[in-house]
């Protein structure tokens, strides 16, 4: 009986991973943005370490876009650095202006960013981080493990489809007696 619970669970974890990488393909080949994610809801992988240790490398991060709010000193937010290079930085609100520009600065960092970001380059605010997320992706995308993963999830598949179904005896019992 336990070795059916984890066959099926890691069954249902490979078909997770995999219909995960192939929705955050898909979500950022539809989006104009071109970022994996629904709607307003962006989920992104962080690649260095300047948020540690409240979110570290190999993290994903959820950011949804502010909509008629405005980011708080303290909210960790996701900008594009400049738009030539359409590098993403994802660090927390040390600082606003009136005027909406913000000053931030990752938690590792000794120091704040250096100039101001200007808030139309806001991507959102980070609502919630994946840990090992973005590592366990990356891992699954080469491509031979990938196929590994799909071999091993048809293989478990058919060899349960192939199992004999065993009968178990049906037991009768007979009534004597007045009727």
């Amino acid at each position: 009986m336990n070795r059916v619970w984890s066959k099926r669970a890691g069954q249902i974890l490979l078909a997770l991973f995999v219909f995960g990488n192939v929705f955050l393909f898909a979500t950022s080949k539809w989006n104009r943005d071109s970022m994996p994610g629904l709607f307003h809801w962006r989920i992104l992988s962080v690649v260095t370490g300047s948020m540690s240790p409240t979110i570290d490398a190999g993290d994903m991060v959820i950011v949804v876009q502010y909509r008629g709010e405005h980011p708080q000193v303290g909210d960790i937010v996701t900008y594009w650095q400049d738009q030539t290079t359409r590098s993403l930085i994802t660090h927390r609100v040390v600082q606003r202006l009136e005027n909406g520009y913000l000053q931030t600065k990752g938690d590792a960092n000794h120091e704040a960013d250096g100039g101001w970001t200007d808030p139309a380059h806001l991507v959102g605010k980070v609502v919630f981080t994946l840990p090992y997320a973005a590592t366990i992706q990356r891992f699954l995308q080469h491509p031979m493990v990938l196929l590994g993963l799909v071999a091993a999830l048809a293989y478990t598949s058919y060899r349960q489809g192939r199992r004999p179904i065993q009968e178990t005896p049906c037991q009768t019992a007979t009534v004597e007696g007045d009727m």
